[in-house]
């Protein structure tokens, strides 16, 4: 017996008791994934985040006026990164299929540290648009490919939580991020350089340094044996993965995959909600500091002031996911935060008072950050296989961060200080958020209520009637292909129909 068919034997042997969500042993592997896995890739993402909105901190600290740069040239350098950054996400996640977690991600790293770190020698409107516009190319893969990355070591309904604490890094990046900025500026003068550019330069080297760790802390695929792992413990996670996967869990690397992603109806609804939400998340990213300000605080306070909202943010954001995960539920909680986004920006656009005001800051700020992170659930949890998956997320992030060119033009100085239009535009696209929203919670509801009426419920439908072993690709016996009209297909054929197969139930 070769190698492989004995890892394929143990591997078998752990799916058959992978279906107990209360085995001690699995809570004793899933703490150690999460002690190996998300605080490297949350680290990641909070530099990632930061390098990429500190710009709106840097224009508190005078780098329009040190530039000379026009309002529309700065708004310009906000959306320009976005450029690149939509351009290379599908691209860089099936790179980062094929090259390996270890490697990619820490290269995009280094890269994207080494450009923010030249920012901080811009002496021109025209170096400071090619430096964001590089900006966007590494940084591009990251969030895509951390969020892919997580989604192939936990099941479905264990995803919530992990990827909104990842997300979560966004929101801790606004919260020290105007700290750090603060005391920053302080160095102002320092070596003769301004304080707006000492930002870029700690920051941007922050993120070399860590780049050049994370080549030794980052884990590969579990099907790549990670040393942080003992053998059984990667054929756990494998049969895990499987088992949860169903009739999707397919992991070749397919075209078919790929294509079957564009041709999925679901994904252009995913990819308007997603950008619906990113356009009020992205326009607050990078002008909260400047919007606070304009509510009558001075430059340091304002700097200061963005703080407290954005660590409600990680509040809202994690409780979000612990009980997304807790119900399996992702629509329900987007609808509820966009609601209570909407009636942040309603307040400021109707309110005068300055505590009223700040107190919609809070609203706006903590409530889009959980709808952010359900929205990548809800999509992974709901994609498959591994190939689709990839492409279907990294597409979804791309098309949503097309939303990043629009929120960098929408709080222009001349609407100071009430800003009517940004927000009025930011209401505008929460609105689209709720819409395509319940146009996927009625459409999956749907499609699960008709395949559990022709084909029965999924217990029976991912079940092989001659054994207890789970059928984890849905193949079937005889009997079932033939019921459900698969009798003429192969193998291969049944793994790649991933969710389109009659045995997967969405997660609504």
């Amino acid at each position: 017996m070769s190698i492989s068919d004995d890892i394929d034997k143990n591997i078998e042997t752990e799916m058959q008791k992978s279906d107990d969500n209360d085995d001690p042993d699995d809570r004793k592997l899933l703490r150690k994934l999460d002690l190996h896995l998300i605080p490297g890739m949350t680290l990641l993402y909070l530099l990632n985040y930061l390098d990429r909105v500190n710009i709106g901190q840097a224009k508190l600290n005078g780098i329009t006026t040190s530039l000379n740069l026009s309002s529309a040239q700065y708004n310009t350098c906000l959306s320009v990164v976005y450029v690149t950054y939509v351009a290379f996400e599908v691209p860089s996640n099936l790179i980062l299929k094929k090259l390996r977690p270890s490697r990619w991600i820490p290269l995009i790293m280094v890269t994207w540290g080494i450009v923010t770190t030249l920012t901080g020698l811009v002496n021109s409107y025209y170096s400071l648009l090619a430096c964001r516009l590089l900006l966007g190319a590494p940084e591009a893969g990251l969030f895509p490919g951390a969020t892919y990355y997580l989604s192939s070591w936990y099941k479905r309904r264990e995803l919530s939580w992990r990827v909104s604490i990842l997300f979560s890094a966004a929101t801790l990046a606004g919260t020290f991020g105007g700290i750090l900025a603060y005391g920053i500026n302080h160095m102002n003068g320092l070596g003769g350089q301004e304080g707006w550019r000492w930002i870029f330069y700690i920051e941007g080297i922050m993120t070399v340094i860590v780049g050049i760790l994370a080549f030794f802390f980052i884990s590969d695929f579990p099907s790549n044996r990670p040393k942080f792992l003992t053998e059984s413990e990667c054929n756990r996670v494998i049969a895990r993965l499987r088992t949860d996967a169903g009739p999707g869990g397919s992991e070749h690397f397919s075209w078919k995959q790929v294509i079957a992603a564009f041709t999925d109806w679901k994904l252009y609804i995913w990819s308007l909600n997603y950008m619906g939400i990113l356009v009020p998340l992205l326009s607050l990213s990078l002008f909260l500091p400047t919007i606070v300000q304009n509510l009558g605080f001075i430059s340091y306070k304002a700097q200061l002031l963005t703080a407290p909202p954005y660590a409600f943010a990680f509040l809202t954001t994690v409780t979000t996911a612990y009980f997304s995960d807790k119900y399996a539920r992702r629509g329900i909680f987007i609808l509820f935060w966009i609601i209570i986004t909407m009636i942040g920006y309603i307040i400021l656009l109707v309110v005068n008072d300055l505590g009223a005001k700040y107190f919609a800051v809070f609203l706006t700020a903590g409530g889009i950050p959980p709808c952010v992170a359900t929205c990548i659930t809800f999509i992974s949890g709901n994609i498959s296989p591994q190939t689709k998956r990839a492409t279907s997320l990294a597409f979804m992030i791309s098309i949503g961060n097309c939303g990043g060119i629009i929120s960098g033009q929408i709080y222009r100085t001349q609407d100071a200080p009430r800003f009517i239009l940004g927000h009025a535009i930011n209401l505008g696209f929460c609105v689209l958020a709720i819409i395509c929203t319940c146009i996927l919670m009625i459409g999956l509801r749907l499609e699960n209520r008709r395949r559990d009426k022709l084909y029965g419920s999924v217990e029976n439908s991912v079940k092989t009637n001659a054994s207890t072993t789970v059928d984890i690709f849905g193949l079937g016996s005889v009997e079932d292909r033939r019921r459900w009209g698969y009798e003429n297909m192969s193998e291969e054929q049944i793994r790649d129909l991933g969710d389109k197969h009659v045995a997967w139930r969405y997660i609504i």
